[in-house]
Formats: structure tokens, sequence, C-alpha cells
């Protein structure tokens, strides 16, 4: 179940509409919201993230925080029971704040790219719960907002990921939801269908009712399962989050990467 959301917001916080989306979740589940606003202290230009910081007078960081929790609280009905909590620093190291001291959750909510203003941060804050907290991650695109998830899309490729992805979806999906479990051919010698046998029939033991589907790859494999989602109607898609080691730039695939720079419907995440 989820009892308890957290939203990683940057400040001063926009996106109104996120922040409505944010709330609705929480009302439909009853669930505690908690919003982290996080402030990086003034920079040159947001450009030059993670470089660029200007010293700035501890007092006036301060009232720089409080002036970001003002604005989301103003966003808030009077009523609001949310939470807020800050983080402030350097903004090469408040990713780091947020691995270190982010409130404990069921699930976290990030807000598309237009409702930052450092996209450096917000990508590298993405990567950094993905890969460090252990908790799903859910991504809204502009103006859309999640509550029942009747429909979702699974994106499955055999693994540990895929299969936080799986259970998830169990927490999160409504009692008979519709799931269309999707493998990606990759070649010729490539048999999805016999990986997706399974998964299809755990699902249907929970009482969703599943479709299997393997389809060949044509581009690249992100748009193909956007597509695919977006042309069923879900209401959700699920990915694990694929990782490497080489270097953090390559930290994730580009599955991940595509689906955080630019996703077109809300999509769910784990690791």
């Amino acid at each position: 179940m989820i009892k308890t959301i957290l939203a990683i917001v940057e400040g001063p916080v926009r996106g109104g509409s996120f922040i409505d989306a944010v709330l609705g979740l929480a009302d439909h589940r009853q669930a505690h919201m908690i919003f982290d606003v996080l402030t990086a202290a003034p920079m040159l230009s947001p450009n030059l993230a993670p470089f660029g910081t200007v010293y700035t007078l501890s007092s006036e960081l301060r009232q720089l925080v409080r002036d970001h929790a003002s604005s989301l609280r103003s966003l808030l009905p009077p009523d609001s029971q949310a939470e807020i909590v800050s983080q402030c620093d350097d903004v090469g190291w408040i990713p780091g704040d947020v691995r270190a001291s982010a409130p404990l959750a069921d699930l976290v909510m990030i807000g598309p790219h237009e409702s930052w203003s450092i996209d450096w941060l917000r990508r590298r804050t993405i990567e950094t719960v993905l890969m460090a907290s252990g908790t799903p991650l859910l991504l809204l695109p502009p103006g859309r907002s999640i509550r029942n998830v009747g429909h979702a899309v699974l994106g499955w490729k055999p693994g540990p990921t895929a299969m936080r992805a799986l259970q998830n979806l169990v927490r999160l999906a409504a009692p008979g939801a519709r799931i269309d479990v999707v493998a990606i051919k990759h070649g010729l010698a490539d048999q999805p269908e016999t990986a997706l046998e399974p998964v299809v029939a755990l699902l249907h033991r929970h009482g969703f009712g599943v479709e299997g589907h393997a389809l060949e790859r044509s581009g690249k494999a992100q748009d193909r399962l956007t597509s695919f989602a977006l042309d069923r109607g879900a209401d959700l898609l699920l990915i694990g989050g694929f990782a490497h080691s080489r270097m953090r730039e390559i930290v994730l695939g580009g599955v991940t990467r595509s689906l955080i720079d630019d996703p077109r419907l809300p999509v769910l995440m784990a690791h």
C-alpha cells in the first residue's frame, strides 16, 4: 500500500498542476504527503550547473529557504496537512543531500523539467533517487495527473529491476486493472514470448486482465514503448531503471534516460 508520498521540487516552486496532481494522488490513496523543497545557492547561470555557485551569506540563504517554502505553501489548500522539508546547498551537493537525508516514503514523485529551472539538478536528483533510495519513482509529464491506475503497460526485460517494477505495479494498479506486458525483440534469435508467459500468469493470479506483447524493434526502444502505451490509452508506463557502471553520466540506459528527459505519460521507474 502507498501511505507516504514524497514529492521533490525545486524552489521557488513552480508548476501548480504538478502540485495538484501530487495532492490528488495522496488524497485518493489516503496517504501522508511530504514535499522536499530543494534550494540551490545562487548561481551565475543555471546552465553552468554543477558549477557557477556564487558566494552568499548564510543569513541570505536561510531567507531564501523560507521564501521557497512559502512559494510552495501558497500553492497548497489552506487546510492541507502536507509536511514541508527543505534542503539548501551548492547545486552540486544537493543530490547527495537528498540521498543522505530525504524523508522515507513509499513513493517518490518528481515533476516535468518545465517546473525546474536547473535541468541538471532535476536529472541528477532523479538518478540519485533511482540508484540509491530503493524507492519507486513516478515522473509526471506537463499537465498530467494520476489517481486510479486502471490500465498500465509494463516494459519487460527479465531481471531484478523489471521484477521490482512488477511488484510496484501490483501495489499501484486498481483491482481488475488491464495490464499489457511488453517485451521488445532485439534480434532474430530473441524469443521474448517465452519470457512473457510466467509474467502474464503471475499477474493473472492477482486478478488483473493481462495481455503479453512481443514487439519488433523499430527505432528506439523507448519510443516503441511510449507509442504503444499511448496507443493503448494506458494510465501508466512502468519500467526498470537499467544501470551501467562505467561512469556517472551513463549510469542509466537509453530507455530510462529518454523517459526521464521527456515523459509523454506518467512513468514509474524502479531500480
